[in-house]
């Protein structure tokens, strides 16, 4: 995982990997508040965008999920997130694989997680290692809204 703002991003963007960078100046030349709640075409193989506006629930109403094929940058548009992030590692079990189906897979317990606290203009970049509940309440369930970037493993480097 990797985390930083769009505040810091002119500094900080050579240290990520370039199908990020690609991924987050498509988004800075994108109005993504005019975009529509779906999936949208961002003009490149192998990446898409999706503008989220779930809900925050409770961390523990929430599942541990990974994805196989792609790397998600996720970018807090409006609201605030708690974001619960671990390793996966053998003992961190897969409890409803829908890798082939749906690049997505479901954990029960999970052991280490680390809890980040994102608000506007924050973004998190989770790699097929990195088993992620995102959309978990902060103080208190509100609306959200997020742009998540897919990027195909082999358009990430």
């Amino acid at each position: 995982m990797m985390i930083s703002d769009m505040t810091n991003w002119a500094r900080e963007k050579q240290t990520f990997p370039a199908g990020v960078r690609r991924a987050i100046e498509r988004l800075q030349a994108m109005d993504l508040d005019a975009l529509p709640a779906g999936r949208h075409d961002i003009g490149e193989e192998g990446m898409f965008l999706l503008i989220n506006e779930p809900v925050t629930r409770p961390w523990h109403e929430v599942p541990p999920e990974t994805h196989r094929t792609h790397t998600d940058v996720q970018l807090l548009l409006s609201g605030r997130e708690q974001m619960r992030v671990a390793k996966a590692a053998e003992d961190q079990i897969v409890t409803d694989d829908r890798y082939d189906a749906e690049d997505i897979a479901f954990y029960g317990e999970i052991h280490r997680e680390q809890t980040v606290h994102l608000v506007p203009g924050d973004f998190v970049v989770l790699f097929p290692t990195d088993i992620h509940r995102p959309n978990c309440s902060a103080d208190e369930d509100m609306p959200i809204r997020k742009a998540v970037v897919k990027i195909r493993a082999d358009v990430l480097v």
